[in-house]
């Protein structure tokens, strides 16, 4: 019997070897740099001084005094875990109001809170699809999207990255109940979702509308309210959305923004936060905090606008053609992921982070630097960081 597990063992090792081989062959193994000093946008990396353009923070908020003195100030006055999940003992009274303050500023009939993203996804889908729906899905929507989809047991069918033709014409054969999904702003692409397309599509079809504003929300449409905002299309019934708090925000965790038949279901049917702790005491008074900032306050989403045209218009002979100039995501395809690795270690090693996207998360002769810009970011940041990018993409 010893024997027998020592084989299977020495089997197993082998079999992760080769396939961790075969993806560092390819340039594909995953080795997270190790930050120090927070999340500012200058920080230590690997001991090396950078400026961060790879961080999703948009607008600054994760080192904004108020936010971080919220969330201080909670950690004392509360404790720092919610201690489970909100069906268990972690519907905190301040959870609440967060919520009542999202559906005032999201112009939302409710708002369930979410401990990331991902399970919002995860929740939303499950709620709204099953064994009785078919889910269209955008060819390239985020992954948190794909797993929801699958693990909503529904039929699934991928349409054209953005095509609302083969959209329609799938929705006009429909075999069940539909659900139309997809992300408002597709961050690899730095493109944006027709959201107003779809929500004709969900209205001619009675379909839901499941929206994932990750990448919008505090960036696009009014107030940064995000794509659904600029469309009109909020407030409609059958328009479910994901905002988050982990990228604008400058926190972690999300909610979903939805009609109350819609946030009963997530309590009844969402697995992924029926199953999750609540969120943190100091991540609700930073997000709380962070709203407040950016309801009293635009100059931030100015910055951010400012910073983002300067850094589109110096890197526009090498970004993606296709890419949406108003957002501050700046894909720039290089094609090789060996190639695309070593352009992002020599930015490292002139001071600046900015991350590469090669396979999985983006198509095989795909890979690129995806370039994030920060209201944080001085204008000689920018300057600076799109120089070098240039430099290493000719």
């Amino acid at each position: 019997m010893a024997s027998l597990s020592a084989d299977i063992a020495r089997a197993t090792d082998t079999w992760a070897e080769e396939v961790l081989l075969t993806d560092l062959r390819d340039g594909l193994l995953r080795q997270p740099r190790v930050r120090t000093g927070g999340s500012a946008v200058r920080s230590g990396v690997d001991e090396r001084t950078v400026v961060n353009f790879s961080s999703n923070d948009y607008l600054g908020m994760s080192v904004h005094p108020a936010v971080r003195a919220a969330a201080s100030e909670a950690a004392l006055e509360y404790g720092v875990g919610s201690t489970g999940s909100r069906h268990l003992s972690g519907s905190h009274a301040a959870a609440l109001e967060l919520e009542a303050e999202l559906c005032a500023f999201e112009h939302s009939a409710t708002a369930t809170l979410a401990p990331t993203g991902y399970a919002a996804n995860m929740a939303a889908l499950t709620a709204v699809a099953g064994e009785d729906a078919v889910i269209y899905s955008d060819a390239l929507n985020h992954a948190s999207i794909i797993d929801g989809c699958r693990a909503s047991r529904a039929r699934v069918e991928v349409f054209r990255h953005r095509d609302l033709d083969d959209l329609a014409a799938r929705l006009r054969a429909a075999p069940a109940r539909p659900v139309i999904v997809s992300d408002t702003v597709f961050s690899t692409e730095a493109t944006c979702a027709d959201v107003a397309g779809l929500a004709e599509l969900a209205r001619q079809h009675d379909a839901w509308l499941v929206l994932d504003e990750a990448h919008a929300t505090g960036v696009v449409g009014p107030d940064g309210r995000g794509a659904a905002a600029a469309a009109g299309v909020e407030t409609e019934p059958m328009v479910v959305r994901v905002v988050t708090f982990s990228q604008a925000r400058g926190a972690s965790g999300a909610a979903v923004c939805a009609a109350p038949n819609v946030s009963q279901l997530l309590l009844q049917r969402g697995r992924a936060l029926i199953y999750s702790t609540a969120l943190a005491h100091p991540v609700v008074a930073g997000v709380r905090a962070a709203l407040r900032v950016l309801s009293d306050d635009p100059t931030h989403r100015q910055r951010l606008r400012d910073n983002t045209a300067l850094m589109q218009l110096v890197l526009d002979p090498v970004a993606s053609p296709v890419r949406d100039q108003t957002l501050p995501i700046v894909p720039v395809i290089l094609g090789d992921a060996q190639r695309t690795m070593a352009a992002e270690h020599a930015l490292w090693e002139q001071g600046w982070m900015v991350h590469a996207l090669r396979p999985p998360t983006v198509t095989p002769g795909a890979s690129r630097l995806r370039v994030m810009v920060s209201a944080a970011h001085t204008e000689a940041d920018v300057r600076d960081a799109a120089a070098a990018v240039r430099a290493v993409a000719v």
